[in-house]
């Protein structure tokens, strides 16, 4: 009888087995920096003191649309910190177009990419944007602001324009 040397056979399945310990451990390695980024589930913010007034077109709008100073007090809950760039807040009319209302700057301005105010993780701070609004488009007076966090966004409260 001749007996036949089954090494090789044993080689691939140890490489296999090792391959596969390696695919597990990048699996959860990748899952675990998952939980610690928790991108649209771990916003929790809130506002208070909403006001809204009426100001003059700034040197960079246009004469078309009409412009309001929006301001509030921002508390952050989250556990990281809340930009407060103009994208990070959006402002729905409860009728009308959606693009309607939308909170605006001087985008030819460097202070709009360089600074980039923050509420730090616990704190509160207080926040005032330009809303610019398309008059002919906009159905109603009311606009509901929202926190966006790429998942329908945090309601903040409601504003009704002057």
């Amino acid at each position: 009888m001749n007996r036949q040397n089954s090494r090789p056979g044993l080689l691939v399945w140890a490489l296999a087995a090792l391959a596969l310990a390696a695919a597990v451990a990048r699996f959860a390695a990748g899952m675990s920096g998952l939980d610690n980024a928790r991108y649209a589930s771990d916003w929790n913010v809130s506002a208070d003191q909403m006001s809204v007034q009426a100001i003059d077109t700034p040197e960079w709008g246009e004469t078309f649309y009409d412009y309001y100073l929006v301001s509030f007090r921002l508390t952050n809950h989250s556990q990281r910190p809340v930009d407060l760039d103009e994208y990070t807040f959006e402002a729905v009319p409860q009728k009308g177009d959606e693009w309607a209302a939308r909170f605006d700057s001087d985008w030819d301005s460097e202070a709009a990419y360089t600074l980039r105010p923050q509420v730090p993780q616990g704190c509160t701070a207080p926040v005032s944007m330009v809303l610019r609004v398309d008059p002919e488009e906009l159905g109603s007076k009311t606009l509901d602001v929202f926190f966006e966090d790429y998942a329908g966004g945090v309601p903040l409260g409601q504003i009704t324009l002057p």
